[in-house]
């Protein structure tokens, strides 16, 4: 199957990089569903979670509804079970339902300590290359299998401002070692897609792989913020549909393969010592909805 793939990052309390792989024959299919709920919430603007200030503004229902989007796009098996998408907390209101298999996989990946720790690179943006090479080399290869191959098309990156440069395909692409041979890229000069993804914008890439971008933008939010690490109580309202995938994670391999989204997304961390790169599970900080849970990956 040939992806699109789609970047974003936070930066609180660590790196995260946000990677969501989209199926190229369902991304018009996603596509659809999210200018469904922009029409349903008549929000036209850029989405992103630092966007989302305001409970039942129209930013945050459209927010909130393309979350459920995010997270009804990862279900690898519906299992005769239609999705429901919701703009409000009443979980007993949808509005519409998924009923179309998109097959879409996230890949959630911390680097612990923001890059402070990496010496002796280049510049910024080939920090950032490194870690999100390692990023979709686990995620692909945790993800994919013999029967379900990935074979990755279009790499998009939210913006190369923020790395200062254009980024490096070479140093992504070209370092990966190790990867399964059910995981491909394709051979291409223009492979890396690293314009804006404000539609509103000239520079910006096409009006549909912003909306994926943004989508993006919300899903590394939302997992962040479902984990521990969130910036605003509003924002734990809007991610409130990644909650029931992350318990469903909690319980173990054995619990998420019998789990519509078996093989949809995965969760894990880096950081650096003495001793080198040390990859470990993601840990929820200690709260009431996700207290002694563990991660893992």
């Amino acid at each position: 199957m040939e992806y699109e793939v789609y970047h974003d990052e936070s930066q609180v309390s660590g790196y995260w990089h946000g990677i969501l792989l989209v199926p190229r024959p369902k991304k018009n299919i996603l596509l659809q569903y999210l200018n469904n709920a922009r029409t349903y919430t008549n929000y036209n603007s850029v989405i992103g979670i630092k966007k989302i200030k305001q409970e039942r503004s129209r930013a945050f229902r459209c927010a909130r509804s393309w979350m459920e989007i995010g997270v009804g796009s990862l279900i690898q098996n519906f299992k005769k079970e239609k999705y429901p998408i919701h703009v409000e907390k009443n979980r007993n209101n949808p509005y519409g339902f998924m009923e179309d298999l998109i097959a879409a996989k996230f890949i959630l990946f911390r680097e612990k300590d923001n890059h402070s720790k990496m010496l002796n690179y280049p510049d910024y943006g080939a920090k950032i290359e490194t870690t999100y090479r390692m990023a979709i080399k686990g995620g692909l290869n945790f993800l994919g299998f013999e029967d379900s191959p990935i074979h990755v098309v279009k790499l998009h990156f939210d913006g190369y401002e923020h790395y200062h440069r254009n980024l490096d395909k070479s140093r992504i692409v070209g370092r990966i070692n190790g990867l399964s041979n059910y995981c491909s890229f394709e051979c291409r000069d223009d492979l890396i897609d690293d314009r804006t993804s404000n539609h509103v914008k000239a520079n910006s890439q096409s009006y549909e792989d912003c909306q994926l971008l943004q989508l993006t933008d919300l899903l590394v939010g939302g997992f962040r913020t479902i984990l521990g690490e969130s910036t605003k109580d509003l924002h734990k309202e809007l991610a409130f549909p990644i909650k029931s995938i992350i318990t469903r994670y909690n319980e173990g391999y054995a619990r998420m393969r019998n789990s519509k989204w078996f093989k949809g997304f995965c969760m894990s961390q880096c950081y650096l010592n003495k001793d080198g790169w040390i990859f470990d599970s993601l840990e929820p900080i200690v709260e009431s909805n996700l207290k002694q849970a563990k991660l893992i990956v």
